[in-house]
């Protein structure tokens, strides 16, 4: 064989460069499918047993708001059991959704803690072992109304979310 008809011989036709990147195509089509899938489920699928946690936090979240006339003691006794809601809720967590609904829930526990604190803080002002300034007051009720509309919007959004 000469040289000539050594290069005339095709190698790589046309046609096996369209196979190649028709594969490489179909290949990297399936990977952005995927990529895109597990994004979604991620962003939007509630895991079965988070939302069981959650809604279990949530309901022992509901049965301790307004509980002023509760003593100290019974008071501790269910922020616990709450706090313990919580972090089983935390644990619960798998997909980015899940892990927002807990840091909601956490968001909605510390609503119960304020509303202790201020009411606390109030007792200690009327049997006068606290004394504030009026600067101190005033912005602790920016505090105090920061916080409410953070933890009240986190409660909404979980009790939509979980219905």
């Amino acid at each position: 064989m000469k040289i000539r008809e050594i290069l005339q011989i095709e190698i790589w036709s046309k046609r096996t460069s369209r196979k190649i990147l028709v594969g490489i195509g179909i290949v990297v089509s399936l990977l952005t499918l995927g990529l895109f899938a597990w994004y979604e489920v991620e962003c939007h699928w509630l895991t079965k047993g988070e939302r069981i946690a959650a809604s279990v936090a949530l309901q022992r979240i509901d049965l301790l708001q307004g509980s002023d006339s509760l003593s100290d003691e019974e008071f501790k006794v269910r922020n616990d059991q709450v706090n313990s809601a919580v972090d089983a809720a935390e644990i619960a967590a798998r997909t980015t959704k899940d892990e927002l609904i807990a840091a909601d829930l956490i968001m909605c526990s510390m609503k119960i803690e304020s509303a202790r604190m201020k009411m606390l803080k109030q007792r200690w002002i009327q049997q006068g072992k606290l004394h504030q300034s009026e600067n101190d007051r005033e912005s602790d009720s920016r505090i105090e109304l920061f916080t409410d509309k953070v933890t009240q919007l986190s409660c909404l959004k979980l009790h939509q979310e979980l219905k």
